[in-house]
């Protein structure tokens, strides 16, 4: 046996409740890139001289390629954060953690120093 049961659905629960992390970085992290659009167009606005105003095309430019990683991100773990937070399943997530919790008492039986105690003197 090269895993526990209990390993399995412990790594299982604490992939969703990263998941759920990972998407909450990840829409922040759009939403920053997206108030820093407003501060870069009017940066080329009001830059003096075509130099200074490629430069901020430039940062501008990996201020969006930054936010579509972030985006990519975020669309990557929604599904995964919708499920863990959607109300109907939080039913299923408590069954899950309780059975979390007899498995790895069993495995502690099954696994442990078993002792037989007599029962007649």
């Amino acid at each position: 046996m090269e895993r526990k049961p209990s390993e399995i659905i412990t790594e299982f629960l604490s992939f969703l409740e990263t998941s759920k992390q990972e998407y909450e970085s990840a829409y922040a992290d759009v939403g920053k890139e997206d108030s820093r659009t407003q501060t870069f167009l009017h940066d080329m606005e009001f830059a003096p001289n075509k130099s200074e105003r490629n430069k901020v095309a430039t940062r501008f430019q990996q201020s969006r390629r930054a936010r579509r990683k972030a985006k990519d991100r975020a669309q990557l773990y929604e599904y995964i954060n919708n499920f863990y937070t959607d109300k109907q399943n939080q039913s299923f997530l408590k069954a899950l953690r309780r059975l979390q919790n007899e498995q790895l008492t069993r495995e502690k039986y099954l696994f442990g120093n078993r002792e037989f105690k007599n029962r007649v003197d």
